[in-house]
């Protein structure tokens, strides 16, 4: 727990002081650390995002925690306090640093092209090669690469060419490969892990709310201008990840095959009304209630992508074609449970009309008794005059055990009639 001369510090190194002159201990002297550890890195490396990928973020998953940025700053070279700069970069007290506490601008840029490249395909291999690298060459120019943007929905020219200068990572070079952007994958891997542990509350257990003074409200935190990039008409694209809806698809029908058997009983099951389709709140009941799959809002979304992504039709409904059955499995397993009905109808009939010790029930019941025979015969050691033997006895006539004593366990004649 951060102690009161670490926050002393702290102010003094944030340059929000009045009245106090920031020592500096660099070539570099700025009004506060951040400020003045932007400029080393930007002398070192060119650029803020260059140096992220190239000597801070070093296994590419975006984002550090404070080992790897103890680690980081001593390849770097940098003398200052360095514990005192990782508490001004981390600023929400999350217990990581990612680019956006260095460079917001480049950070959301990159972000913006994760989201929409993942959205619309698998992954950033895949949109490489049927979206940018068409001509299989492993590296694209300027001009493909707007051509590429344009296909995935980008409009602004000038925004695709900053894009392009900030993935290059070699100095001097015009084009970009594939390894130069795998790294989005990486931050895109991580993030789809974050979304799976979202749902549990899990926090760092040594920040200090008040490390900074009063929390900030929330409402102050969408705001805020301090931070370089909350307050903006651009939507944020660092939670968003993308999802392979036919693979979730996938996963879900092989859930209730392994829940119920098949698809065509899973169907019959969720459809309780017998109505033949499924509505989105009968959805939501049996997914998110009953089978406990996901949550509402992921299964809300799963029943869209199943109805075929329609998003205001509050009507719409899920058929058994929708959840992936064929006509041939749902024919067959309907007359498959007609003939079951008929045949329970048959035999509850004959129960009733049929002589006493003829019908159905009466001859299912004189099978399971000669069954039950068959089975005490084939362990009659344990069995004499009908009647089950003391544990510990052997077979007649002897009753002498099969097992030496020291192996039998002894009956307990401790209650047993004394004569």
């Amino acid at each position: 727990m951060p102690g009161p001369h670490l926050k002393r510090r702290i102010e003094r190194e944030s340059g929000s002081v009045v009245g106090h002159t920031r020592q500096s201990t660099t070539f570099f002297a700025s009004s506060s650390a951040v400020e003045e550890f932007k400029k080393v890195l930007i002398s070192k490396y060119g650029t803020l995002t260059r140096a992220w990928r190239v000597g801070m973020d070093v296994d590419e998953n975006g984002m550090l925690d404070m080992r790897e940025f103890i680690n980081a700053l001593h390849d770097l070279g940098y003398i200052g306090n360095i514990r005192t700069l990782w508490y001004l970069l981390d600023e929400d007290h999350s217990g990581f640093i990612s680019l956006r506490e260095l460079d917001p601008s480049s950070a959301m840029a990159l972000e913006k092209f994760r989201a929409i490249s993942t959205a619309k395909y698998k992954s950033i291999p895949e949109m490489w090669k049927t979206c940018m690298d068409r001509d299989r060459s492993n590296s694209v120019p300027l001009s493909e690469f707007v051509e590429g943007c344009i296909t995935l929905g980008y409009e602004d020219e000038l925004e695709v060419v900053n894009l392009f200068n900030i993935m290059l990572v070699k100095p001097g070079s015009r084009f970009i490969t594939l390894d130069d952007i795998m790294f989005l994958q990486n931050w895109e891997i991580q993030k789809r892990k974050q979304a799976e542990k979202s749902r549990f509350i899990r926090s760092w257990v040594n920040k200090d709310p008040y490390l900074r003074g009063a929390p900030v409200l929330p409402e102050r935190l969408q705001t805020a201008s301090s931070q370089g990039y909350a307050a903006s008409d651009e939507p944020d694209y660092s939670g968003q990840v993308g999802i392979d809806w036919e693979e979730e698809k996938d996963k879900f029908r092989k859930f209730l095959i392994k829940r119920y058997g098949s698809l065509c009983q899973a169907f019959e099951a969720m459809d309780a009304n017998g109505s033949g389709s499924l509505s989105l709140v009968e959805f939501q009941a049996i997914v998110a209630s009953v089978l406990r799959y996901c949550r509402n809002a992921e299964a809300a979304r799963l029943f869209r992508e199943f109805n075929g992504g329609e998003d205001d039709d509050d009507s719409a409904t899920i058929s058994w074609q929708e959840l992936g059955i064929s006509r041939v499995e749902w024919t067959t397993y309907r007359m498959q449970q007609s003939l079951k009905r008929q045949m329970r109808a048959r035999e509850q009939f004959l129960n009733v009309t049929m002589p006493v010790g003829t019908s159905p029930r009466a001859k299912k019941a004189e099978r399971k008794y000669m069954e039950r025979h068959r089975d005490k015969k084939k362990v009659e050691a344990r069995w004499a005059f009908n009647s089950p033997l003391p544990e510990g006895w052997g077979a007649p006539p002897s009753f002498v055990p099969s097992e030496p004593p020291h192996r039998r366990r002894l009956p307990d004649v401790s209650n047993s009639a004394r004569f």
